[in-house]
């Protein structure tokens, strides 16, 4: 069986909690992410900030202000006052099957990926495993071709 530490993102590139709403912001738009694990000075995961987060707390939410106040707040709005900290995790260890289903009954975007010190090792998402299916269908395409010719 596939371990999630197989197919993986190792070492995601992560913020603190004392980064600003506009630093997650700047990272998302900038690395095309939906989902930047906070981890504390010793690489432990403490928390989440997702897309989401960034529509509920930013700019996109605060209609009535103009830009330079929008930016001033989410410089000044602290990642530790937004993010998620109650997170499901999995091991390196476990297994790819599980992991999904994880992710397809709770509806969650992203899986953080911790060892037993709840240091973070990787993180898995959705994406992932939309990805990993496409080559798994094309494997199995190749491994029993198409009884007659179509497209």
């Amino acid at each position: 069986m596939i371990a999630i530490e197989d197919v993986m993102t190792q070492n995601p590139i992560t913020l603190s909690r004392f980064n600003s709403l506009a630093d997650a912001r700047k990272l998302m738009k900038d690395k095309g992410f939906r989902h930047v694990p906070i981890v504390n000075e010793f690489g432990e995961l403490v928390g989440l900030v997702t897309q989401r987060t960034i529509y509920q707390y930013g700019i996109s939410s605060q209609t009535f202000m103009d830009e330079k106040e929008l930016s001033e707040i989410e410089t000044g709005t602290l990642l530790s006052d937004i993010m998620t900290t109650e997170l499901t995790t999995v091991s390196p260890r476990c297994k790819v099957n599980r992991a999904a289903e994880i992710i397809h009954k709770h509806k969650f975007g992203c899986l953080p990926v911790v060892d037993a010190d709840k240091k973070l090792k990787g993180i898995i998402t959705d994406h992932d495993f939309v990805t990993i299916c496409v080559q798994l269908l094309e494997m199995l395409e190749e491994s029993e071709p198409l009884e007659d010719d179509e497209p």
